[in-house]
């Protein structure tokens, strides 16, 4: 889905919300995050090639993969979170949502380990 259909797709169901909203509260929540979850499944598509392209420069460059593969995690754990921080907003359950952003920094931090602790290692080896 192109950036051009997703936004045409948002600004309907936003008009959609606002008319059903008026009649019923929880089938405009209900359409929120089934348009939201819909549009996150359209660009699963172009996400593989973001993806695909990453592993294909890092192996020209000879970069390690763990350091690609991190960071591709590293930014999917920081959009999923904050979708689902959207969603937990619009629910007006806000501090769920500071729950998730809290756990996925927890993730992050896990996901990241692995490269700090090779890039101490580098440090400690040039400093002996």
């Amino acid at each position: 889905m192109s950036i051009l259909q997703v936004v045409l797709v948002a600004i309907v169901a936003v008009s959609a919300i606002l008319v059903v909203k008026q009649f019923n509260k929880d089938i405009s929540l209900v359409i929120s995050i089934g348009i939201g979850v819909l549009i996150l499944i359209s660009v699963c598509d172009q996400l593989y090639e973001v993806v695909y392209t990453f592993h294909n420069i890092s192996n020209q460059a000879q970069v390690d993969s763990q350091s690609i593969s991190c960071v591709i995690k590293v930014v999917g754990i920081g959009y999923l979170s904050e979708f689902a921080n959207n969603i937990c907003l619009d629910t007006g359950n806000k501090n769920i949502g500071e729950k998730v952003l809290f756990a996925s920094r927890i993730a992050i931090m896990l996901c990241v380990l692995p490269i700090l602790q090779n890039l101490f290692d580098v440090i400690i080896g040039f400093l002996q």
